[in-house]
């Protein structure tokens, strides 16, 4: 029989707003270098795309660890309020909310994707024709990364196996099959839109694998922040979250090289010479630890918080900006490739400005559209 749980007066570190603040520090900075690089990649004309610039190079080393920042903070965020009471599973409002949150994003991401265009010929459809639509980017992945946090959390209150354990095997593992996902046919296996949670030849930019793992490996963030009151504050803590990210970043590749000599097996071979999982997941780790003596030693002022709870809203915000969608053109299209640095600086500069601001103000904003609909309503 399951133990009774009081619910009442179960382990729960809501109150405990400076870790909270921390992990929204790290939402905070991966929303905003998201921003800033999508604004660049999209202006930048590609004659100034050249690492032989030494500024151009630090930019773009820093824009490939945004996505596995923003990966990674998801998953920590999430976990961390799935399992900082210790409850039966239903009871956990958590989980009810988390499955909501899986859906929203997974409708989100396809919304945004959406090309109205395909309702206007469905008699001679064709999919490939419109296999944007379907391709999986970073709300398909985060979403079935926090669906897997859930499950795992599920099999830990069903069959006892600990989060600690699930969370961290489950990311190792998504990037161990990287190899074997990467050249595999899987549209002869499923139709498309499920092909592309597999690969990114139809256009997906983040296949589950490795993608997902981030989401992983944030969830075991998560556990540990939620199992040890103000363990991020903690200075050897943050260093030595530093030194793990410094080992993986200097150490993994090697470490893969010798499991290749030692074993023969060509996955090992493959994950050395594409070794960007372990090497980002270092990064990543870096990052969280010294963002996390930041938010000890420093006050993060208020609007960094709230740019930091903000990041659903400013991601879809700044698709249509600079992307456009299905019933929008973004700037892409008109000064896409086209600007020299300074001017492409300067508008990733305000566009971090203008988000921070409507993070700030989004609430008064909502407020003030609720009342006007209600006023003009008949």
């Amino acid at each position: 029989m399951t133990k009774f749980i009081d619910t009442e007066h179960a382990l729960d570190h809501s109150k405990q707003s400076k870790r909270l603040i921390f992990i929204d520090l790290m939402r905070a900075y991966a929303i905003l270098m998201m921003v800033q690089g999508h604004t660049i990649d999209t202006c930048l004309d590609p004659i100034y795309r050249n690492n032989d610039y030494i500024l151009y190079y630090i930019w773009n080393f820093f824009r490939g660890i945004t996505a596995p920042v923003f990966f990674f903070s998801s998953g920590a965020i999430f976990s961390y309020l799935l399992l900082r009471k210790d409850m039966p599973f239903w009871k956990n409002e958590r989980v009810i909310k988390g499955f909501k949150r899986v859906g929203l994003l997974l409708f989100t991401g396809y919304l945004l994707r959406f090309n109205p265009s395909i309702l206007s010929n469905l008699s001679n459809f064709d999919i490939f024709s419109f296999q944007s639509s379907v391709a999986v980017d970073a709300l398909h992945c985060i979403s079935f990364g926090l669906l897997s946090l859930i499950l795992l959390y599920g099999l830990y209150k069903w069959l006892k196996v600990p989060v600690w354990l699930s969370y961290p095997l489950f990311g190792a593992f998504l990037f161990f099959i990287y190899p074997t996902v990467f050249y595999a046919n899987w549209l002869d296996i499923f139709p498309l839109p499920i092909t592309n949670y597999f690969t990114s030849n139809y256009g997906s930019n983040f296949p589950l694998s490795p993608w997902m793992g981030f989401v992983l490996w944030g969830g075991f963030y998560g556990y540990i922040l939620s199992k040890s009151a103000g363990i991020a504050y903690n200075t050897k803590f943050s260093i030595a979250t530093i030194i793990v990210g410094l080992s993986l970043v200097s150490l993994s590749g090697i470490i893969l090289g010798n499991l290749y000599t030692f074993t023969g097996m060509e996955t090992f071979d493959f994950l050395q010479k594409h070794n960007f999982q372990f090497f980002h997941l270092g990064n990543v780790l870096i990052i969280s630890g010294i963002l996390s003596i930041v938010a000890n030693y420093l006050s993060v002022p208020e609007f960094i918080s709230n740019t930091g709870k903000k990041t659903m809203m400013i991601y879809i915000v700044h698709i249509f900006i600079i992307y456009g969608t299905g019933i929008n053109k973004g700037f892409r299209t008109y000064i896409g490739d086209t600007l020299s640095p300074l001017p492409t600086v300067l508008l990733a500069l305000i566009m971090v400005l203008f988000f921070i601001i409507l993070a700030q103000y989004s609430e008064k904003i909502r407020n003030t559209m609720q009342n006007l609909f209600k006023r003009i309503k008949p």
